[in-house]
């Protein structure tokens, strides 16, 4: 598991997904939100911004963890909310 120190940002694929609300877990405005995003495409779209991204794809969220959708994990380079949106436009 990733700690909070070790200078990286986890990325779950539910931050972009357009059929959640944000109650439901989705972090991007719903005009950047796209349909079924899938790790691979999060971490590909990471990588055009320069991101180191790791991909993990057995990973679970804690809120789903029924569903292994796998997440990336990116460097911490600003605010995450300002990277989540840079990497939906990329989406």
């Amino acid at each position: 598991m990733v700690g909070r120190d070790e200078g990286k940002l986890v990325l779950w694929p539910h931050y972009f997904d357009r059929g959640l609300t944000r109650a439901q877990g989705r972090r991007v405005p719903a005009d950047l939100a796209v349909d079924e995003p899938r790790a691979g495409a999060i971490a590909n779209a990471a990588r055009t911004l320069g991101l180191k991204a790791e991909l993990e794809d057995d990973a679970r969220p804690p809120s789903q963890w029924y569903k292994n959708k796998g997440r990336v994990l990116v460097p911490k380079q600003g605010k995450k909310e300002e990277i989540l949106k840079q990497i939906a436009r990329r989406l």
